[in-house]
Order: structure tokens, then sequence, then C-alpha cells
């Protein structure tokens, strides 16, 4: 068989058995969703990977069914061609409307094609900056109670939240966090470095986010097993809940015990590292 041959059909295999992961995914999540809702929220043992990158799908999903009534509403940064995000769930399977911002012409040429027949889900290619998110949040006409809000641009994720308007409120916020930084110290890269490439110093750090995310009436329930991602949760809608979540993490991205950093993932030369700074 020639090697082109064995490609497709390697490639027809792997398709075939992405389908049946995310069926078996969604068998799950129907099992979990008869389960009782009036004890503790455990995220713990709740990841589970469907169209995440990692276990977010679950958590997320575990959250939602533990807080009704929020808004089935979504804005998610930065995801590509949708093929693998965290709200990719709530739109495909939850019947959620929401937005997506995709500033890659290409990536969002894909997102739109997949969304064309999907009223409720807007794609809108921009840069979301410090500068502009206000701007097209209004131009999105995103709701103020909105349910989930994802941010994943992979370095001005802190800043970017810091200049949304206090009147946005999602029930859950998802943030990207960097943890080479370590446990304790707050520290952000600097507002408007260069997106060029990651290096060790992107982002924010854990403890920074969950500073900002205080400030602004946010409790941190949870980072994911990779960690890549932190959850908050509006406080006021946990204040008679018991919550179990894993709030501490050391760098494990890919699950390979490394940080979030292409040069230190794939060994792919020395790059300048992103000014930070103390906040």
């Amino acid at each position: 068989m020639a090697f082109d041959e064995v490609y497709r059909s390697i490639g027809v295999v792997k398709h075939v058995a992405y389908v049946d992961k995310v069926y078996a995914g969604i068998s799950e999540l129907r099992r979990r969703a008869a389960e009782p809702t009036d004890g503790p929220i455990d995220l713990r043992l709740a990841e589970l990977r469907i169209f995440s990158q990692n276990g977010e799908d679950g958590v997320l999903f575990e959250l939602l069914r533990h807080l009704p009534g929020i808004r089935p509403h979504f804005v998610e940064f930065g995801v590509g061609d949708g093929w693998s995000c965290n709200t990719r769930l709530l739109a495909e399977v939850l019947g959620w409307s929401g937005t997506y911002f995709e500033i890659d012409a290409p990536s969002h040429a894909a997102l739109a094609q997949r969304y064309v027949n999907s009223p409720a889900v807007q794609c809108v290619q921009a840069e979301m900056t410090p500068a502009n998110v206000n701007d097209q949040f209004a131009r999105a006409q995103v709701p103020h109670d909105l349910g989930v809000l994802c941010i994943d641009i992979d370095g001005q994720d802190y800043w970017v939240w810091q200049a949304l308007d206090a009147a946005y409120r999602p029930a859950v916020m998802i943030a990207e966090v960097n943890l080479s930084f370590g446990p304790d110290r707050a520290v952000v890269e600097a507002v408007g470095a260069s997106q060029d490439h990651l290096t060790q110093t992107w982002g924010a750090s854990l403890a920074a986010m969950t500073q900002l995310a205080g400030s602004r009436g946010y409790r941190l329930v949870h980072v994911d097993l990779a960690g890549v991602n932190a959850f908050f949760v509006r406080s006021d809608l946990l204040a008679d809940r018991t919550i179990r979540g894993t709030a501490s993490r050391s760098p494990n991205y890919g699950l390979h015990g490394r940080d979030h950093s292409l040069a230190r993932l794939y060994g792919d030369g020395p790059r300048v590292p992103r000014p930070v700074t103390d906040v």
C-alpha cells in the first residue's frame, strides 16, 4: 500500500475514534445531568474532554448544572477555527447563543462556516485588546448578564479582563493562566507586550488572575489538570454552596509536567522573554 493511502487510512481511523469519543462524552454528560444537585459541587473528578483542549468541558458542565437560572449566552476569545474550544459544547450540544472573537482570517473563515446555519452564534473577526474590548462587546450586543466568558489569547488575558466594563457580569469566567510563574507571585506580562510568540513569561500568574477576579467579585474554584485554565464563579452564586476543586497546580501542559511555552515544549530555540510587571 502506498504511503499516501496508509496516511489516509490512519486519518479515517483517527476521525472515527474522535467521533466515537464525542458521542461517548455526550452520553456521560447525560448520565451526570440526572444526578442530584443539592449537595457539594465537586470539580476534582468532573474533568471531561469532548471538544475542549483538556478537561474543561466536564468542569464547565458540572458548574452549569449546579447554577440554574443563568443566562444561556457565552463569549469566547481566541478559538481558532472552533474545532477545540471551551464553549463549543454550549453552542453545538446545549443550544446556547453566543459570540466568538477570532483575529486570524483563515481560522475565522472556517469558524464562520462551522456556524453558517446557526443564527444564535455569531463569529466576529477581531483582535481583542484592552483598548477595544468594550467597543467589540457593544457592537456584538453582548448581554451584561451572560452565562460564560472565556478569555484565551495567550498573553493579554489579564489586561483585557481588567479593561472590560464591570457591568459585564458573567456567571462563570474561564481564564488562561501561566503556572510557571509559581503559586504566590502576582505577576503579569506587560500591557501591550509583543504577541509574536510564546515565551515562559507569557500571560498572567494564577495569583494575579485570582487577585483580579476577587476585585471583581469572583471566586477561584478550580484549575484544570493540564494547568491551562482557571475557573472563577461569581461569588454571589456560591454564597450557600460548598465547592471542592483544585486551586493550585504546577505547570502540566499536555499532562507533560511542562509549562505552556513553545520553546520549553518543543525546543525550538531561545526567545526573548516578554516583559513582566508585578500587580
